[in-house]
């Protein structure tokens, strides 16, 4: 059998952004066992605390508030898209030819069918998006806010302006979707 080439990255390679700890460890051997490791839906794991079961301290060079008035605002613009894309979901239905018996019924059908299916895809990133802002609106309340859910180094600024709800670095998002 040919040895596993589904992954060209050595499993055992340190990241390059090595954690910063709030307090030295006196055992680093131990750390590892105390660290509490969520899975993400990126197959990466987030890592919560540092060695001393401490979590990341909040950022003060970030107003928060701004962040926040931020993702509540992106939040309502994408239930009033989700809720657009699910009504005209519902219209198309009944829209939908019955029996299929010639060439223009089947091509009509076809493209119903398919106008559907985009619909789905779209609702469906939707709902991803709305979760990651549910995610970052927890981390704010948690205290973790622009700081990375793998590496718990800072979340750049500019990149937080863009996707107010990142909760990776870019290098981390990079990673986690195999570039």
């Amino acid at each position: 059998m040919p040895t596993n080439t589904t992954s060209d990255k050595p499993k055992d390679k340190p990241t390059k952004a090595p954690r910063k700890t709030a307090a030295k460890s006196t055992s680093k051997k131990a750390a590892p066992a105390t660290l509490a490791a969520e899975p993400t839906t990126s197959g990466i794991q987030s890592v919560n605390a540092d060695s001393t079961g401490m979590k990341p301290q909040q950022r003060t060079d970030i107003d928060i508030e701004h962040y926040r008035q931020l993702l509540l605002d992106e939040m309502a613009r994408l239930e009033e898209e989700r809720d657009y894309v699910r009504k005209s979901n519902s219209d198309m239905d009944g829209n939908l030819p019955e029996d299929a018996e010639g060439d223009e019924d089947t091509t009509d059908l076809a493209s119903s069918l398919m106008d559907k299916e985009m619909d789905l895809s779209v609702e469906e990133e939707i709902e991803e998006t709305m979760a990651a802002i549910e995610h970052a609106l927890r981390k704010m309340e948690d205290g973790t806010y622009g700081i990375c859910d793998v590496s718990n180094a800072p979340i750049p600024k500019s990149r937080l302006e863009l996707i107010p709800w990142a909760s990776l670095t870019a290098q981390m998002q990079s990673m986690a979707e195999g570039d």
